[in-house]
């Protein structure tokens, strides 16, 4: 700006103020300025949407006002801003109800949606504050709709007053309710950011399900030992889906089905323990009878505290076995074995090992798996799970150790991916790698989550 522009300014801000000075008595400033306070809050209450036509009639006064303050004319931009104001009210009126509603709706939802994600445990203060302010905000709305109906019974006899006691109802009920959004928003943010740890609380129904393998649910009580295996797939999925409330209640199930199947499993494999442990004690007292003729005393005699120890472990079995306390019973049954074992090594025999129902597994070497993009996703449980992989969900820790290279989180995993699944027992030790399969780790991933 050059210096007699700013010289031109400086008299013309100088003139105005003069003109503002003389005309204040008369000149509509509050009236103005509260047009354009009601225009403001017509904006906000989706005026344009419920009420364009008198929006834009009160716009226009306003500016219509402007003008005419400019020229000098008060009295007449005074009525054109009382007008702008009214109209503006108008507007308001008719708008401020299906904006509320609109504001109320929003609040059930993310308070719904806050209440999916369980942050009525995990972030408890924010939720309980989100359903109150939305309560508050229901009052308000209520007292709100009543006003209105009672203006619109009198009719023309409703007045500036009542027009202004409705919308200030209106406004703290939707001012209410904008707080519940924000309430249940921060919710459903903290609560989302537990879900890592929600996801690891599923370790307790795997615990429990991986005793049940180990006492042989899969061939006495297959049923629940798939129900619980398909449960706490379940909850893994709601879980990564954002479902934390569903998942966090389908854990307690998992845990549930899990020890249905551990209970199922206990007596028929507490009772093959007991029976393997009567003969391989019977077996160790055998081998003991034999022994005494030929070793000495001393040994005789501290064998023989084995023995007395293998007997009372069995008689223990047996007893916990008719009282049905089966996990007992089993752990009395191992160490009648244990002490049956140390017999027979110190009687220089050796105690055949126990036979199980269970396949041999293959000396097969190391597979190599591409992640699949794919509804339900992948996930190690799922790839663990495959008949042509280990058949077994709980050894998916095996194929997480021999990728931690590639794998972060056991919890995200990306198709395009491509694991090196190790045989099912033994040490996990990388095998060598060839060009192809270096190239396909290194290509591009898809990488949206897909657990």
């Amino acid at each position: 700006m050059g210096k007699l522009q700013r010289i031109i300014t400086t008299v013309a801000l100088g003139s105005m103020a003069i003109l503002i000075a003389q005309c204040a008595s008369t000149a509509p400033v509050k009236e103005m300025s509260d047009a354009r306070q009601e225009i403001a809050l017509a904006q906000k209450e989706d005026a344009q949407k419920h009420a364009p036509d008198e929006l834009e009639a009160s716009i226009t006064a306003l500016k219509k006002a402007h003008d005419e303050l400019a020229a000098g004319e008060n009295d007449t931009a005074k009525a054109s801003a009382l007008t702008a104001d009214a109209t503006a009210v108008k507007a308001r009126l008719d708008s401020v109800g299906p904006y509320t509603a609109d504001m109320e709706k929003k609040a059930d939802e993310l308070i719904s949606s806050a209440d999916e994600a369980y942050a009525e445990k995990l972030a408890s203060d924010d939720f309980e504050s989100a359903k109150l302010l939305k309560e508050k905000g229901d009052g308000e709305h209520a007292k709100a709709k009543d006003l209105k109906s009672g203006a619109a019974d009198e009719g023309d006899a409703a007045t500036a007053v009542a027009s202004g006691e409705i919308l200030s109802q209106y406004r703290s009920a939707y001012e209410n309710y904008q707080q519940s959004q924000d309430a249940a928003a921060k919710a459903r943010a903290t609560a989302l950011a537990q879900k890592d740890q929600l996801l690891s609380s599923l370790s307790a129904a795997e615990s429990i399900l991986e005793k049940a393998r180990s006492y042989e649910a899969e061939q006495t009580a297959p049923e629940q030992y798939a129900a619980a295996q398909e449960e706490i797939q379940k909850a893994r999925d709601l879980i990564n889906d954002n479902m934390l409330k569903d998942g966090a209640m389908s854990i307690e199930r998992s845990e549930e089905l899990a020890r249905a199947a551990l209970d199922a499993a206990l007596p028929a494999y507490a009772k093959k323990r007991k029976a393997e442990a009567d003969l391989a004690v019977g077996s160790a007292k055998k081998s003991f009878d034999g022994y005494k003729r030929k070793g000495s005393q001393a040994e005789v005699q501290s064998i023989g505290e084995f023995v007395r120890a293998a007997d009372e472990a069995l008689t223990a079995a047996g007893s916990n076995l008719d009282e049905e306390n089966y996990e007992e019973s089993i752990s009395e049954s191992e160490e009648a074995i244990r002490l049956a074992s140390i017999i027979s090594e110190k009687t220089g025999t050796a105690l055949a090992e126990r036979k199980t129902e269970e396949t041999p597994v293959s000396a097969e070497g190391w597979k190599s798996y591409k992640v699949q993009k794919k509804r339900p996703a992948d996930t190690l449980w799922r790839i663990s799970g495959m008949k042509e992989h280990y058949g077994n969900p709980f050894l998916w820790k095996r194929i997480y150790e021999a990728n931690q290279d590639k794998i972060k989180n056991p919890n995200l995993i990306f198709p395009g991916q491509v694991f090196d699944i190790p045989p099912k027992t033994g040490p996990i030790t990388k095998p060598a790698k060839d060009d192809s399969v270096e190239d396909m780790d290194n290509g591009d991933m898809d990488r949206e989550n897909v657990e």
